[in-house]
Parts: C-alpha cells; structure tokens; sequence
C-alpha cells in the first residue's frame, strides 16, 4: 500500500464530477440489517452515534454529498478539513473499499498492514470457513481476527463459535496472522474474567498459533445485555481491565475493541493498563474533529487497530467483508545485548532483554572484516545465542534485532547497540626450561595465535599463590629468564597469554605448572691436609643440597675423576687414601641435588693442589 501525503483536491475537478452525478448517487447506502462479522448488531445500530452520514465509504468509489464540501475546503467551518489536520494526517487509498482514508501522522512511521475480521456468519452451516484464503492473501490480507466465542444476550451463556477451527486453520496455512476475540456481554469484573478464560481454553485445545492480540468485543446494542446492564464508565472500564489481566497472565496480547462511540461514553483510556483499544470507525477518519484546529483531538488516545467498513469487497468471499488497518509499530530496539566468553576455544555466548512482547523473533549478526559489513549469522524465538564458529585470540562484534513474519513476510525492528567479545587466547600448553643455574632458570613456550603478549608467574610458598614476576608485549617473544633465585631450590611457574583488544585485557587460561630446580650454589673454601699416604679434603656446607661429589685430576687422561659421592649433606669432609707419597694430586668438589628422579649439580669448587706426605 503507497502512502501519501493528504492532499486537497483541485475545486474545480471534483465540482464538474458533481454536476455529473446525481445526488442521490452520491449517498453512501448502509444495509439496514447486514452483520458485519464482529458486532453481534446491525451497522445502523453501531452507526447510531457517529453519524451515519459520516460514513465515505461508497461501494462505487464516489465520495457522499457530505464529503465533496470537505475536501473543496467550504467556507463553512463546519463541514470543512482544516490545514492543521490534513498537516497532521496522511492517506493511503484502499481497492477493498476505493476510498482515500485519513491517518494520524502519529502512525506514519508504523507498517500499516490490511486485515479482516470474521465469524460464522462467513461459514457455510456455520462451520466451515466460507473464505477462499489463498486469494484472500493474494487480495493483501495479512493478519485476521476470528471470533471464537459469543455470551448469549439473553440468558448470559457462553459458547462456542463452530466456524473458528476452520477459519482459524485454513488462515493460517496461508500465512495469514490469527488473533481472537469473543463477543462480550460481561457485567462484571468476574464474567469477564470468565470470558477471556473460555477463550484461553479453546486456543489450548485447538493448539492455534496466535500471534495477534486476544480481544473483547464490547457493543451496544437495543436488545442485548450489555446495553440493559448501563454500566458507568468505571464499571466498564474494569470489565474491561479483568479481561486484559487475564489475557496478559496467560502471555497473550489483550485488546478492547468497541465503536468509536463506545469508547468515548464508555471506556476512561486513560486508565486502562496494558491493554490495546481497536477502534470501529466506519469513516474515511477516526476523528470527527476535523474543524477544531486539532486534529484527532476527539480520539486522543493511541489504538493499534481500525475497523474501517464493513463492506469492503475482497477478492476471494462473495460477500461483504469487515477491513481493518494494523498500524504495527516496527521501531522496538532490541537492548540489553550482553556478550560472555569462557576459556579459549569457548563458544561466545549472547543474550538480550525481550524487545516487544509480540515478536516473532530475532536475528544475530556479526561483522565480517573481510566483507566490512555485519552479516546475518541465526535467527532464534529466544533471547540467546550461542556462536560456536569462533578462533581463540580474536574479537568479534555482534548485534541483534527483532523481527515479526506478518502475512509470510518479515518486518524488523531497529538494531541493538553493538557488543564486542574477545576469545582468550589459547592456553600455553608447552612450558620448559630452557637454561638453568644457580640463581636463575630461562623459561621457554611455543607462540599463541593472536596473542598480544604473555604474563610469567612464579609460586610463593609463602603466600600460597602464584604472583606476577614478569609481561611480556608485543606477542613475538617466547621465553623468559627468571632471575634471583636460590640455589638447589624448588620452583613452580606458569605463563599466560592475553589479548588486548577494545581497551580492554582479556585473558586466556594460565599454562599448567612447570616445576623446575635450580643448580646448587658452588662449593666454597675447599682445604686439604696430607698425612700417611693420604688427604683430606674439607669444606664450607651448601644449602638444600643432597650430597657432594669428589673430584681428582688423572695426569694421564688429564681430566678429572669422580673418585666419590657423599650421599648426604650433613658431611662436609673426605678422605682419600693409599696415594703414593711425593705424588702431586688436585681436588674440586661439587654439591648435588636430586629431584624428581633427575640429579642438579652446582659449580664446582676451585681447584686445590696438595703433595702428598
């Protein structure tokens, strides 16, 4: 449907037309007892109060004698459009009905979509649905209203609408939204309670899809009760509100529909929660206030939906049908997009707050570097995602948006603030000692992807924990020397990688430990003594060492020979015995240390010579 802005028609155009057609042509004709579907009454009597002389819609096309003076602009006020309304509105031209209707221009961003409404008056034997709903579709139709349930004017009975089932089906095999009402009669707060919970019961028993809001259909009428009962706007208004309640408790949508006269004398809009109003307005305008210099200002309160005939003709029903305009309200933000990553290799997991109550849906998105664009990733009924196609190291960017599939086609709502997520690196997993000695070991690991630089721990005993001694930026360098250490000492380090990525720092999972010893320190003030053919070596006590080994030089290998080890580090003494006297004989010792199966050495002594006595 094209939509324009309103516009005056030339004075002169329409008033040659005029002289053409006679008057009585001109007159819109409203049968006098037709049921339009919803009203369980005649349209003269939804009419009663809104003049049926308002009434545009022409089963030719021609505009009412009534009509042609307002558009001309006539120069009295009465009867005449003002500027600031048609400023404030804006047209779209029905084929149903062939004729141009007015809209608040509060609705001209909404996506304004063409329904029907109907009950078993469009059955065959009240059961089967007497519609052609493909052609239906095809005429433009993308959302229905089915009346489910009826109250008995007389003796306040509910029952069944026996065509439902069958419109309800055959609608929805064809793409075509359902939602529901029931024809009320409520006097109380409890009765309409009871109502909306009939209704709530035959959707669970049929298993209908519902995706439009469930409805009250409140009407006056000369014969029925809720006429007789002549409720006060607050009694009213509660009726109604018990009903919403309920609906909503369920998950559904609640909405009130009644005429445009019934609402104004009835229902305080202002005070009814949660719940939509779909007006009955057989005009080519919800307002009859055209003059008053503010537009709309009769039907000041919002409404979603406009039952705007009666008896409009549409491809696919012989018959006449109810038309309704949506003005669905397309511009819901999607908020609350949260992004949550655990270790490297972890899916990223999203999740978001629920953008309208009606969505069919939502949609993820992802930038794509190589395509500079955000890419359609999943579609979910949930408020969660889970991307599992990531690489550790990197950092992805996503969005959401929700959507409503309406007559087969999707409509979207805006996009969600874009939230980021960094995969942590991944874990190093290959940590070893490199070099070693006394008082420091030189760490070494295998290059992460997409690393921004790495973190060294060291354990302290004392504490208990692991403490940072070390990072190392820029992601290139693999090793570390860890220096001030102790000799024959026990360490464990761990090495982490990180990511720095939207000002922030993301970690990856800390290496496994690596428990490394270092070299005992080197043997200090070696002495000897000689006497009877042998020598005695002595020295200063090492630290955490195991034991020592004892070394003396060979003059014919000329290296030295491990002649003893001490295997205990309570002896700090050797003796070295049956040597020949005069012979010249040179010492080193060193401490060792065994750990995990492996043995650590120190640096030797300095050598000592002595000649033997």
């Amino acid at each position: 449907m094209r939509f324009t802005k309103a516009k005056i028609v030339a004075a002169g155009m329409i008033l040659a037309g005029i002289c053409m057609i006679a008057p009585q042509q001109l007159r819109a004709e409203v049968p006098k007892t037709q049921m339009d579907g919803v009203m369980g009454q005649s349209i003269k009597e939804e009419m009663d109060d809104t003049q049926i002389s308002d009434v545009d819609t022409q089963r030719d096309g021609l505009l009412s004698t009534y009509a042609i003076p307002r558009l001309l602009g006539a120069s009295k006020a009465s009867s005449g459009y003002t500027q600031d309304f048609l400023d404030g509105s804006f047209t779209s031209k029905v084929d149903y009905t062939s004729v141009t209707y007015y809209h608040k221009s509060d609705y001209e961003d909404a996506q304004l979509l063409n329904g029907i409404d109907v009950s078993w008056w469009q059955a065959k034997n009240k059961k089967t649905t007497a519609l052609n709903w493909e052609k239906i579709h095809d005429a433009g139709i993308d959302f229905a209203f089915v009346r489910v349930a009826s109250r008995d004017t007389s003796d306040g009975s509910i029952y069944e609408d026996t065509a439902a089932n069958s419109h309800i089906q055959a609608a929805l095999e064809n793409d075509i939204n359902v939602g529901l009402y029931i024809f009320s009669q409520a006097l109380t707060e409890k009765e309409a309670k009871q109502e909306a919970e009939y209704v709530l019961d035959l959707a669970d028993k049929y298993g209908w899809d519902v995706t439009l809001p469930i409805v009250i259909d409140r009407e006056k009428g000369s014969h029925n009760r809720l006429t007789g009962g002549k409720l006060s706007k607050a009694k009213e208004t509660a009726v109604c509100q018990s009903f919403a309640d309920t609906i909503s408790d369920a998950g559904y949508q609640p909405v009130v529909y009644a005429s445009y006269a019934w609402i104004k004398s009835y229902i305080d809009t202002d005070s009814l929660e949660d719940c939509g109003i779909w007006i009955a307005r057989y005009n080519n305008t919800t307002t009859s206030n055209a003059k008053s210099g503010e537009p709309y200002a009769d039907t000041a309160y919002d409404y979603e939906f406009w039952q705007y005939s009666s008896v409009a003709k549409v491809s696919g029903y012989t018959g006449n049908l109810d038309v309704n305009f949506w003005y669905k309200d397309t511009s819901a933000k999607t908020g609350g997009l949260k992004a949550t990553v655990g270790n490297a290799f972890d899916p990223v997991k999203l999740s978001w707050g629920k953008a309208a109550d009606d969505v069919t849906g939502y949609r993820v998105y992802r930038y794509d570097e190589k395509q500079k664009k955000y890419v359609y990733m999943k579609q979910t009924s949930g408020k969660s995602f889970t991307d599992t196609d990531v690489t550790s190291g990197k950092t992805y960017q996503y969005r959401v948006r929700c959507f409503w599939t309406i007559g087969g086609t999707n409509y979207y709502g805006n996009y969600s603030s874009v939230v980021s997520a960094t995969v942590p690196p991944a874990k190093v997993s290959d940590v070893k000692t490199q070099k070693r000695s006394s008082t420091y070991v030189t760490l070494g690991w295998s290059k992460i992807s997409g690393s921004s630089g790495y973190r060294v721990y060291k354990y302290n005993t004392a504490e208990k924990k692991y403490e940072s001694v070390a990072t190392i930026a820029g992601g290139a360098e693999v090793s570390y020397k860890v220096t001030g250490l102790s000799g024959a000492t026990t360490y464990k380090f761990k090495v982490k990688s990180y990511k720095k990525a939207e000002g922030e720092t993301v970690w990856g999972e800390a290496s496994d430990a690596h428990e490394e010893c270092t070299n005992p320190l080197k043997v200090k003030n070696l002495r000897l003594q000689t006497k009877s053919c042998a020598v005695t070596l002595k020295w200063d006590k090492t630290s955490n060492v195991t034991g020592y080994q004892i070394y003396r030089y060979n003059s014919k290998t000329k290296k030295y020979d491990k002649i003893a080890t001490i295997k205990n580090n309570k002896t700090f003494s050797y003796k070295d015995s049956k040597l020949k006297k005069g012979t010249a004989s040179q010492y080193k010792v060193r401490a060792y240390k065994s750990y995990n199966g492996k043995t650590y050495v120190g640096t030797c002594s300095d050598v000592t010579k002595i000649k033997v006595k």
